[in-house]
């Protein structure tokens, strides 16, 4: 989920960075506190059993610096910065690449009024329908993806109402006999109406028409890409490893991480902190 935070740091000042490094909403310590305060807690617990001599004997306590010891050596092999950092550029690709195909209606609307000309009351009447069909393909495509948008247009008669169809195109849609998705039917009657157009001569030219399909057959690629991202996931089994080398690691760390006091002479004495 993605919060704007422009206006907050809007001016340049001495509080700016840290209004934005402090925000709760859609923040990393919204996310994280649960786990920092379950981690802390545990980490508490397990140093006031070391550091009293109610719980441990001082054979224990030797060993228990021991696994300490070798617990802050066995971080060394959790690549987690590695693990992290790779996960982390994958997920913001795949994000740019939505975000880049999210199915922008203006090119593909300023192309239709450009190439198909006149001033009659049809021709605009077509241009009209075109780029209603462009909205109509986005919000079919939109209703399965996005929770909001599947809310403002819970039914065909919701996208009636808004105006993005009409009752004649939506029994079109009801006759068309798919166990699939039936979101690229309106983008074909595009290509009907850009055909129709040209023949009509609304439509100059061939290399016109062809140029239109082509931004056409682009908006309707744009879409498919979002559909492909939503149905096929990151896969489970790295999502399992970064997850697993996550929690493994921070784990470790609450024996590991140990502040180690002593007065016997050993390596480790200090080394653990």
């Amino acid at each position: 989920m993605t919060i704007s935070y422009q206006l907050g740091v809007s001016s340049a000042s001495i509080f700016s960075f840290l209004r934005l490094l402090f925000r709760w909403k859609a923040s990393i310590w919204k996310i994280v506190l649960k786990e920092l305060i379950i981690w802390t807690i545990l980490y508490l617990i397990v140093s006031f059993f070391y550091r009293t001599n109610y719980f441990m004997t001082a054979e224990q306590k030797v060993t228990f610096e021991k696994v300490a010891h070798y617990l802050n050596n066995l971080l060394n092999y959790i690549p987690l910065t590695f693990i992290l950092g790779f996960f982390v550029d994958v997920i913001m690709e795949r994000w740019s690449k939505l975000f880049s195909n999210m199915g922008y209606v203006e090119s593909q609307s300023i192309f239709i009024g450009n190439y198909v000309r006149g001033d009659d009351k049809e021709t605009r009447l077509v241009r009209r329908a075109m780029a209603r069909y462009l909205c109509l393909t986005q919000a079919l495509v939109f209703r399965d993806i996005g929770v909001s948008v599947r809310k403002r247009f819970p039914t065909m008669n919701s996208l009636v109402q808004a105006g993005l169809l009409l009752e004649e195109e939506k029994e079109k849609l009801e006759n068309i006999k798919l166990k699939y998705d039936k979101y690229w039917a309106p983008t074909n009657w595009i290509y009907t109406l850009i055909f129709r157009a040209r023949r009509e001569g609304k439509i100059t030219h061939d290399i016109l028409a062809s140029k239109l399909c082509d931004e056409i057959k682009t908006f309707r690629y744009n879409l498919q890409m979002v559909c492909n991202y939503d149905w096929v996931p990151l896969p489970l089994v790295y999502t399992q490893a970064v997850f697993l080398a996550t929690y493994a690691y921070f784990a470790t760390c609450l024996i590991g991480r140990q502040k180690i006091i002593t007065d016997r002479d050993v390596s480790y004495k200090h080394s653990v902190a």
